[in-house]
């Protein structure tokens, strides 16, 4: 029995070993090399695979070299970070220290500092203000200039004779004011909120010649009844057989600037206010009108010098 125990177990075991046998010899190796041939629109030969690898390496060098450099430079943006909180600390310390030791040595002559600076800037600001009002009177060059005020140590004063009229022509820096005209307050086209158009109203100024591109010359610039509103004309006297007209101040002497600028060759880029140049808006000539008859008819226009 003993024996025959032993070769059933002996049977067993050749029983066992059968199937172990059939799947050994299955590999793995030919399906992924059908899944990698399946993926390639062709055969890769041995030359395209090396320099595919020698790619891939390069490209992972590359990005290699790419994370090192980002670790680098955050390295340094943190070094400076830190360099300059500790250089406002530096300076906060300084400024204490130096407060300290003001305290220590009972100095106290900042207040007449201050006062001094404070005189100094005040006479500067005056300065600008009155060579800004000055340019604003002689600049033929400036459109829309900032808010124009009479200058309080530098006024000039509307000439008058005994009666209380004003005496013309009058100067005005580069204007020369010949007549005022008189006032339509029947008609609203003859004003509006800003500016008051009296008829007849005539200056003289001098701007960039339309024929002569090296010299400038005097335009007179008037008023006349266009009917159906102000009719603005201009003349110049280098070619006074020209006569300019249009139903705006600014349309009329945007074609003195075209012209200028033709026979200069160059283009028309200049900007211009209408009103400005024909004089309305300086404050002399405000002053003047104001003082016409008819002005308080006027009902669009608001007072400018109620002041005065």
């Amino acid at each position: 029995m003993p024996r025959g125990r032993k070769a059933i177990k002996n049977e067993e075991i050749v029983v066992k070993e059968e199937p172990v046998t059939l799947v050994e010899p299955i590999t793995l190796v030919e399906p992924i090399t059908l899944v990698e041939a399946s993926c390639q629109t062709e055969e890769w030969t041995d030359d395209r695979m090396i320099k595919y690898r020698k790619m891939k390496r390069k490209l992972m060098e590359l990005i290699a070299k790419k994370t090192e450099y980002q670790t680098t430079l955050d390295k340094a943006n943190r070094r400076i970070q830190t360099l300059e909180k500790k250089n406002r600390q530096h300076l906060q310390q300084q400024k204490r220290t130096a407060v300290k030791k003001t305290d220590d040595m009972d100095i106290s002559p900042t207040e007449e500092e201050v006062d001094e600076l404070n005189v100094t800037l005040d006479e500067e600001e005056e300065e600008d203000e009155e060579e800004e009002e000055d340019q604003l009177d002689e600049d033929d060059e400036v459109s829309t200039p900032k808010k124009q005020r009479l200058s309080r140590r530098k006024r000039v004063l509307v000439p008058k004779d005994e009666n209380g009229n004003v005496v013309l022509p009058f100067q005005i820096a580069s204007l020369n004011v010949i007549d005022l005209g008189t006032i339509d307050n029947e008609r609203p086209q003859f004003h509006n909120e800003r500016y008051i158009f009296p008829i007849g109203y005539t200056v003289e100024r001098t701007y960039m010649s339309m024929v002569d591109p090296n010299n400038q010359t005097t335009y007179t610039c008037k008023v006349e009844d266009g009917n159906e509103g102000p009719l603005f004309t201009l003349s110049a006297a280098d070619a006074p057989e020209i006569e300019l007209s249009a139903r705006t101040a600014t349309g009329v002497w945007a074609l003195v600037i075209k012209k200028a600028n033709e026979v200069r060759q160059k283009e028309s880029s200049n900007a211009i206010s209408g009103p400005e140049y024909y004089g309305f808006a300086h404050p002399l000539v405000i002053e003047m009108i104001e003082e016409m008859e008819g002005v308080d008819e006027c009902f669009r226009y608001k007072r400018r010098h109620k002041e005065l």
